[in-house]
Parts: C-alpha cells; sequence; structure tokens
C-alpha cells in the first residue's frame, strides 16, 4: 500500500519546473505563453478572428490526426490550426538566402504577420518595419513554400488567425 501511495505521489509531482518543451526533430523548442522558440525562429499566435461567418466547419475541412509534435505546437501557440512539422525548419534553413545581401545582412531580425484563412492557407502576410525590396521578396518565396496548416481535430469551427514570425540572423 505504501509503495502505491508513493508512485501516485511520485507521478503527481512535475519533474521539471518553468516553461514547457516541445519538440521538432531532436532540437529542442523554447515555449513561452502563446508562443514557441526555434533556433533563430519564434512563431507568437497573435490573434484569432471573431468573424465566427467565415470560419469553416470541421465537415468542410479534411481533419486527419496530428504528429506529436504538431500537437504540440498547436497546443503551444493555443491555436486550432497545428503547422506542419518541418514548417520552422524550413524556414530556418532559408534563413541565410533571406540575409545574403548586403542591405538585408545589416538586419538583425525580420518579424513577420501570417495571415492563415479559415481552410488554413497562408492568405497574407505584412513585414513589420522597414525592408528593401530584395529581402521582401526573398521572404515571399519562402513563405510560398509554407504548406498549408492542419486544422486540430476537436473544434466547432476553424476561423482565420495571425501569427507573428521573427526570423534573426
Amino acid at each position: 500500500m505504501k509503495h502505491i501511495l508513493l508512485l501516485c505521489l511520485f507521478l503527481s509531482v512535475p519533474l521539471a519546473s518553468g516553461d514547457l518543451i516541445a519538440q521538432e526533430s531532436a532540437e529542442v523548442v523554447e515555449v513561452r505563453l502563446n508562443s514557441i522558440q526555434y533556433h533563430k525562429l519564434s512563431l507568437r499566435n497573435l490573434a484569432t478572428s471573431s468573424e465566427l461567418e467565415k470560419a469553416s466547419l470541421p465537415d468542410d475541412l479534411e481533419i486527419k490526426p496530428l504528429s506529436v509534435v504538431e500537437e504540440n505546437v498547436a497546443r503551444n501557440l493555443n491555436s486550432h490550426w497545428a503547422w506542419a512539422e518541418y514548417s520552422l525548419d524550413m524556414i530556418d534553413s532559408y534563413s541565410p538566402f533571406l540575409f545574403r545581401t548586403k542591405k538585408s545582412s545589416s538586419i538583425k531580425e525580420i518579424k513577420v504577420l501570417l495571415q492563415v484563412n479559415s481552410r488554413g492557407r497562408l492568405s497574407g502576410f505584412e513585414v513589420v518595419g522597414d525592408v528593401d525590396r530584395g529581402t521582401r521578396e526573398r521572404l515571399d518565396h519562402i513563405l510560398r513554400k509554407l504548406p498549408d496548416c492542419k486544422p486540430v481535430p476537436g473544434f466547432e469551427k476553424y476561423g482565420q488567425e495571425t501569427f507573428e514570425l521573427t526570423i534573426r540572423k
């Protein structure tokens, strides 16, 4: 009886305190409120649209089971959209391409607002701050390659969301 009581006590006490940790690949992702950190990137959920008339119903979308990483990312972002497991790794791998010119090499970080529509597609982006036309075009090239977001099972409606992506040099 003592062993069962000790086991219950052991399982109820967390082993670590502080922030939650999610993993993508073998790398550790640092997590803050409604945001995640991955290498030189951070992704933060800014807003969920209140326009319910434009929201998609689960029957309108192809809802598939998510990987553990996708579930964790969606939960940590507090979002009903899950970014594909390799999305952040893909953006991170393009970072040298983004900062390759003389003008863009002087920039320390680029902040971009990403709008995901009610179907899970990246419908637009807005660069926060000033960047030159070449950097904006390279950023557009990177974002067009991103896969659509996946709907997280269990929600009644899937609306638009805005995410803030920060890419550091």
